[in-house]
């Protein structure tokens, strides 16, 4: 998902590129990726806490209230990315009675997946990139090697099954494990998402990271100049939603 950069921005990166990142294990990637500070956790309560009862959300698609986006490492020379959801929706069904038959589901738009946007750049500490260059990664970001706009328009999430995994998270606060399928370019693979979830009888906010690779949906990570600017397999999908209750649900 990399752009092939002008010749002169490569120059460039050539000369100054840091390589601190390039030998970092999958583990250690994941503690470099970056969620929004948030003050809305406080006052919602944990998923246990609430009575049986069956309860419907549906997630709030805003890109000041929830952000949805993925995280790529760089492999050898060149910078990371972060690719921001801006076209998506999803809604979350649940019973705390019989939470392993919670119902989640998230759609994106690919032609929606906005890379390397100020504010995404900003938030994951990184340098910001031009127009140009962002205009330049998006067009790779939807070819046939890599998204393939042209053949699947979304990207999709579909829950299996949610469960408590025991383990508390700021404040106290539920996680629970979702292990769903994923589909993208038209292949579909179980994953397991991992959420710190809060919630009330009027909303709710998410976040965790489901961690995949490009190898397990069929296509590479972009790479350029015989490998010297590439990016590393492994995939980053953050979440952090917020929601509110479906009216009568």
């Amino acid at each position: 998902m990399q752009s092939r950069f002008p010749l002169a921005l490569a120059a460039t990166l050539l000369g100054a590129a840091s390589l601190s990142a390039c030998g970092t294990t999958p583990a250690e990637d994941l503690e470099r990726v970056t969620f929004p500070a948030r003050d809305d956790f406080p006052g919602l309560s944990s998923v246990d806490a609430l009575s049986s009862l069956s309860r419907t959300y549906t997630f709030d698609p805003g890109l000041e209230r929830s952000h949805l986006y993925v995280q790529i490492f760089s492999a050898s020379l060149g910078h990371d990315h972060v690719v921001r959801a801006t076209d998506w929706w999803g809604s979350l069904a649940f019973d705390p009675a019989n939470l392993s038959g919670c119902a989640v589901s998230v759609t994106v738009q690919v032609e929606g997946l906005e890379p390397e946007r100020d504010e995404m750049r900003d938030l994951t500490g990184q340098d910001r990139v031009s127009q140009s260059d962002r205009d330049q990664i998006r067009e790779h970001l939807r070819a046939k090697d890599q998204l393939n706009l042209e053949e699947h328009k979304t990207l999709e999430f579909t829950s299996k099954s949610c469960a408590l995994t025991g383990e508390k998270g700021a404040a106290g606060l539920s996680r629970v494990e979702v292990t769903g399928e994923l589909k993208l370019r038209g292949v579909t693979r179980e994953v397991k998402l991992p959420l710190e979830v809060a919630v009330d009888e009027e909303q709710v906010a998410a976040r965790g990271v489901l961690t995949t690779r490009h190898s397990d949906f069929g296509f590479e990570p972009y790479s350029m100049m015989g490998g010297l600017f590439k990016n590393k397999d492994e995939l980053y999908f953050v979440v952090d939603v917020r929601g509110r209750r479906v009216a009568g649900k």
